[in-house]
Parts: structure tokens; sequence; C-alpha cells
């Protein structure tokens, strides 16, 4: 056993302080390089470096066609979208005031008309009043020369058949004062 303790002594012991050199802890004197430093997993090795910067590569070409491109289009389909929408506003924005603007003079127009009518109207309103007025004095007039006339007419009858009364009573008078006398 002691020859195994020996054996075993002789391997555990180098490796024991190999692995404490290595961490930087038992140095000769001389400074640790930033590779010895560091655990044997975290060692960079030049292979997985350039096996990574490959992969990362293939990553980014693969992104590129197979993500960002499509995605890029249809942001691009939706900017020209929007643009011609834009447009299409404008446009529309466009005939809107156009339309306006022939509505506001159409308008203008109807209104002058319709102040010509209401003026045309106002001045047949009026005319036909005057005519309906004159007609009305008109026949008030002769109704008015037919009653006098007929007043006339029946006073000189009154006034005659009154006259003949008075000469009727006058005589009647006198006979009956002569039969008393």
């Amino acid at each position: 056993m002691a020859g195994l303790e020996r054996k075993l002594g002789e391997t555990v012991i180098p490796i024991a302080l190999e692995s404490l050199t290595g961490m930087g802890l038992l140095t000769g004197g001389a400074p640790p390089s930033f590779m010895d430093a560091l655990p044997d997993p975290m060692k960079l090795d030049p292979y997985q470096i350039g096996f990574v910067i490959v992969l990362m590569t293939m990553l980014y070409l693969f992104l590129k066609f197979a993500f960002f491109k499509p995605v890029t289009q249809v942001m691009d389909e939706r900017e020209a979208a929007i643009a011609a929408g834009g447009a299409a506003k404008a446009e529309a924005a466009a005939r809107v005031e156009l339309r306006q603007a022939d509505y506001a003079t159409r308008l203008r127009d109807l209104r002058g008309k319709a102040f010509e009518h209401r003026k045309a109207l106002a001045a047949a309103a009026t005319l036909e009043r005057t005519s309906l007025l004159e007609k009305a004095r008109l026949q008030s007039t002769e109704t008015r020369s037919a009653a006098l006339e007929d007043l006339k007419a029946r006073r000189e009858t009154a006034k005659a058949e009154l006259v003949a009364q008075v000469d009727a009573l006058s005589e009647s008078m006198v006979q009956h004062l002569l039969k008393q006398a």
C-alpha cells in the first residue's frame, strides 16, 4: 500500500500543484497570462471561434433572405399603399374642393334667381293688388253713382208724391172748410 500511496502521491500532488499554478495561485513570481488564468472550458479555441463566426454568418444570411427580406418587402408594399392612399386622399380632397366651389357658385346663382323670382312675384302681386283695388274702386264708384241716382229718383218721386199728397190734403181741407163754412 505504501507503494500505492507513493505512486498516487506522485501523480496527485503535481496535478494539484499544476492546477493551482494554472489559476494563478502558485506562480513562480512570473505574472500569469490571461489564457493561463482561465479555466479549461473557458479557454478560447480558434476552431470554435471560427465555427461560431461561420455559424453566425450563415444565421445572418438565412435571416436576411428568409425573414428580413419578406418583412422588408411587406413594409415597402405597405409604405407604397400608404403613399397611394395619401395621393388618393389628396385627389379626393381636390375633387371635394372643386365640388364645393361648384356648389357655392350654383347656390349663389340659384339664390340670385330666387331673389329675382320673388321680386317678380312681388311686383306681379303689387300690380294685381293695384288692379283689383282699381276694379273695386270703379265698381264702388259705379255702385255709389247708381245708388245716388236711385236716391235722386226716389227723392224726386217722393217729392212728387208728397207734393201730390199735400195738394190732395190741401184740396181736401179746402173742401172740408168750405163745407163747414
